[in-house]
């Protein structure tokens, strides 16, 4: 215990600790880190997941968007931004509404929001997500507060917004028109308010308390974790007794639980298919474990295709990440009471084991292990690293030039990573399946093109908000699985003359029609089809040709 006290520094002591150019290094990182957030936001890709949030901002769902462009009938780009942004007559109302049909598994505290925000300052995709990038900024003193509460320390605060200010993680989604920062920000609002509520036991400390977790559970559903392994922490620190603190809490759960129960219906009501599939394997998993924690400092973009010397590079720079990390959370729980690391331990690891299990057993089209979901192991990570810097920083004088390399290189990684990722079109965290590059060019070297698809919507966003897809001349032709089944191609022969308004074939000879990630029903149903011919594009994974069979016999 007496060591615990001697690593604990006053206020006082962090600030005459702080040498003046390290303030400087702190104040120019933070500026750097708001640069990147605002930075190039319109050049990324804006994917399939984007494309959602512009739809319920229209106040749309999919299934209207799909009933009314998926029927067979010839379209243009144009009529999918119908769907996008806002849209006349539609108000914040009609995007809760949408979510609520559509997908009420995402929570509309952020959609709301961002509803607003395009009222204001337009729809376009800058626009729509500088939201995110303004909402980042409020990380900072989030974290900082926290800190505060948590360690007492100011010092801790300021080495942990320096590192958050370049994390690649945060950057990225800092720049994403979804939820995931927003979260960031709850958590850590409603984790320090718990802090502070325990510390100076008051009704409006609860009531705030309450109010942040409501936000919280509104922003994202894994919330939940979050505040189920903070109940943890309180049982475990007030050794399973009910007292003052104990009720109070109880009754700010209860508060928040019942102000988000309306959309907990919502919930309950909807149901979404998942098609059956194995877990999967323990390599991939450990891979993206790896990953999670190693971008929490490091990012870039490399992966398993890379060569050898750049595997072996980053192996080594993982690992050292990962024995730091790991150091870091056994200082802080053997130099500390459980009041402090068991905060941070309940507070971010009972989401973890629950998601790694999930995907071993089972997995559907998303991992849970994705990073996205595991924003507060993210946070807290961040913490512990923070505060061990903060521990090495204020012991023997003979080994700060050391450990003041290990911060300066923690940064400088940050924002070389950042660096790396800015003028990207896309990056990790939008998975786009890495065919899209090959699909856009062999479709661009084709006039007045026509794109046959039954894919999911998912698809067709991110195939269309592709960078370098020329859509001036592109017109699509989608099916359903119902408007497929009745769909007859043998009466729609000439499916050119629609496209072009043209009535002789002579005049359609430069046009190509495309499936774009068809089903074996599509392919089978236009096989079936006299006159036409299904050819898959060499070297190109997802696309298909179709050609009139009178046509491939004149080539030949």
């Amino acid at each position: 215990m007496k060591n615990t006290i001697k690593i604990r520094l006053t206020t006082n002591e962090n600030w005459q600790f702080l040498p003046n150019s390290f303030k400087f290094l702190l104040v120019v990182v933070l500026a750097i880190g708001i640069f990147f957030r605002f930075a190039n936001l319109e050049q990324k890709i804006y994917w399939g997941d984007e494309a959602f949030t512009s739809l319920w901002i229209s106040g749309h769902t999919s299934t209207e968007l799909m009933a009314s462009l998926f029927t067979g009938e010839i379209i243009q780009v144009e009529d999918f931004q119908k769907y996008q942004g806002i849209f006349p007559g539609n108000n914040v109302i009609d995007t809760v509404n949408a979510l609520a049909k559509d997908t009420p598994l995402m929570p509309p505290l952020y959609f709301a929001l961002v509803r607003c925000w395009v009222g204001v300052f337009g729809d376009s995709i800058a626009a729509i997500r500088a939201l995110s990038a303004v909402i980042s900024l409020f990380v900072f003193p989030a974290i900082y507060w926290l800190c505060w509460e948590l360690f007492n320390s100011s010092l801790v605060g300021w080495i942990v917004i320096a590192l958050t200010a370049v994390c690649p993680y945060q950057v990225l989604y800092a720049q994403e028109a979804r939820p995931y920062i927003l979260w960031a920000v709850t958590i850590l609002l409603s984790s320090a308010c718990l802090l502070r509520a325990i510390r100076i036991n008051k009704p409006l400390n609860w009531g705030i308390y309450a109010i942040a977790l409501t936000a919280s559970l509104y922003t994202h559903l894994f919330s939940v974790f979050v505040a189920v392994g903070q109940g943890i922490y309180l049982l475990i620190i007030h050794r399973f007794r009910l007292n003052k603190i104990s009720i109070n809490y109880l009754l700010s759960s209860l508060a928040a639980v019942l102000l988000f129960f309306p959309w907990f219906l919502c919930i309950i009501k909807f149901q979404q298919y998942y098609p059956d599939s194995s877990g999967a394997s323990i390599f991939t998993l450990s891979k993206r474990l790896i990953g999670l924690f190693t971008r929490c400092f490091i990012d870039f973009g490399s992966d398993y295709s890379d060569s050898v010397i750049t595997l072996i590079i980053m192996t080594i720079m993982s690992s050292i990440i990962i024995i730091l990390i790991g150091y870091s959370f056994w200082f802080l729980i053997f130099h500390n009471p459980v009041k402090i690391w068991g905060f941070v331990l309940l507070s971010s690891l009972p989401i973890l084991p629950l998601a790694v299990l999930r995907d071993l057993i089972k997995v559907s089209q998303v991992l849970l292990t994705s990073p996205r979901y595991l924003f507060p192991v993210i946070l807290y990570v961040q913490i512990s690293v923070a505060y061990l810097i903060y521990i090495w920083l204020q012991g023997n004088q003979t080994n700060h030039k050391k450990y003041r390399i290990v911060f300066v290189s923690l940064i400088a990684s940050g924002i070389l990573s950042s660096a790396v990722s800015l003028p990207a079109e896309t990056w990790w965290n939008k998975p786009i399946p890495i065919q899209y590059p090959r699909i856009v060019e062999k479709i661009n070297q084709s006039q007045n093109a026509l794109i046959i698809s039954d894919s999911y919507l998912w698809a067709m966003w991110n195939l269309i908000y592709y960078p370098n897809l020329d859509t001036s001349n592109l017109q699509f032709q989608l099916f359903t699985p119902e408007t497929l089944e009745m769909f007859d191609f043998a009466q729609n022969i000439n499916m050119k003359s629609r496209v072009t308004g043209k009535n002789t074939a002579r005049d359609d000879e430069n046009q190509k029609i495309f499936l774009f990630w068809p089903s074996k029903e599509l392919i089978n149903k236009l096989k079936n089809t006299h006159n036409w011919a299904v050819e898959s594009v060499k070297n190109v994974n997802f696309l298909w040709n179709v050609t009139s069979l009178s046509q491939k016999n004149n080539i030949s």
